[in-house]
């Protein structure tokens, strides 16, 4: 499967997730939001009420459009720092 980046909203919360995928579990991720941002890894799965995506991506609904370059998930990750 490899990598995958993902970017997706969740309207609910008002919510902007960027989900780095290797070979089918999320390694990284980045929650923005109008007042905050939020970096979760393996490494640091948890901040807060924040906790890093462990389902299956087949749960998300990822349409094709929700696909990013690996460079624009970088660049929202180095920008979020």
């Amino acid at each position: 499967m490899g990598e995958i980046f993902i970017k997706k909203y969740w309207i609910e919360r008002d919510v902007m997730f960027y989900l780095h995928s290797k070979n089918g579990k999320i390694v990284r991720q980045a929650e923005i939001t109008p007042i905050s941002k939020i970096l979760l890894t393996l490494d640091c799965p948890i901040k807060g009420d924040s906790m890093l995506y462990d389902q299956s991506l087949d749960e998300l609904e990822v349409k094709e459009s929700d696909f990013i370059t690996e460079e624009e998930f970088n660049e929202i990750w180095n920008n979020s720092k």
